[in-house]
Order: structure tokens, then C-alpha cells, then sequence
């Protein structure tokens, strides 16, 4: 499996104030070439934010490929967009808010991996979290 193609890959996704896509591209669960990093490809909807505050337990880095706005990591606040690497280190609180009229789009990667199974689900509770609000 050298090549994925990221629109070929089951999306999840979430409404609400939270409105986003996202494919997980690379998992350990989902092939068996590389076991040691996650990736998934994320979409955020314009003036639209990832689920606040949210942790995982090992890093998680984020790559800004399209898209205008604002991450917080720990209690730093920085402007973000195309070609920007977010870096956030495990255990510290984080978020991406995107201020423009277009999509966000941003790949993400953790390591240690998560399985797609555990990024589906955080993605899916988020959905439901933002469905009461």
C-alpha cells in the first residue's frame, strides 16, 4: 500500500459548532507497513473550531494546508495557516479555530499511533457533544 488516496478513505463527519471531516489515513489498525505513527487528514469547516481543549496521550502534530486562523496550545494562543506545523505534546490541551470563509485543511499525526478506531471515536463523541449543545 505506497499510495492512499485521502477521498478514498470513510470520513466521519461532524456538525454542530465543531464542523469538520476527517479520514484517517495510516493507523496500525488499518495496515501493516508502518505500526509506529497515525495519520489522518482533517477538514474544518469555515468559522467553524475542533472540539475545545481536547488531550491525547502521546504528541499530536498538525500541518496547516489551506485554511486562515488560530490554534491554542497550553495557554499559548498563536495565528496559524498554509505551511504551519503545530506541534502539541502530550497531555496538554489544544485547539485549531478557523476564522475564514474557506476550509481548513490540515493533516494530523500521532506518535505513539492512535488506531482509526480510537480517532473515529473521539471524532463521533465530539459529534454528539456538539448535536446537545
Amino acid at each position: 500500500m505506497p499510495i492512499i488516496n485521502a477521498l478514498s478513505v470513510k470520513p466521519v463527519k461532524i456538525n454542530g459548532p465543531y464542523e469538520r471531516v476527517i479520514r484517517v489515513l495510516l493507523a496500525p489498525d488499518t495496515q501493516d507497513a508502518v505500526k509506529d505513527l497515525s495519520i489522518s487528514h482533517a477538514v474544518i469547516s469555515p468559522h467553524c473550531s475542533t472540539d475545545l481543549r481536547h488531550t491525547h496521550p502521546g504528541a499530536e502534530m498538525m500541518y496547516i494546508m489551506t485554511g486562515h486562523g488560530e490554534c491554542t496550545i497550553g495557554d499559548e494562543t498563536h495565528k496559524i495557516g498554509p505551511d504551519t506545523l503545530m506541534i502539541c505534546p502530550a497531555g496538554i490541551p489544544h485547539d485549531i479555530r478557523n476564522h475564514g470563509d474557506e476550509p481548513m485543511s490540515l493533516v494530523a499525526m500521532f506518535v505513539p499511533p492512535e488506531t482509526s478506531k480510537q480517532i473515529y471515536d473521539r471524532a463521533e463523541r465530539a459529534s454528539k457533544v456538539t448535536a446537545r449543545s
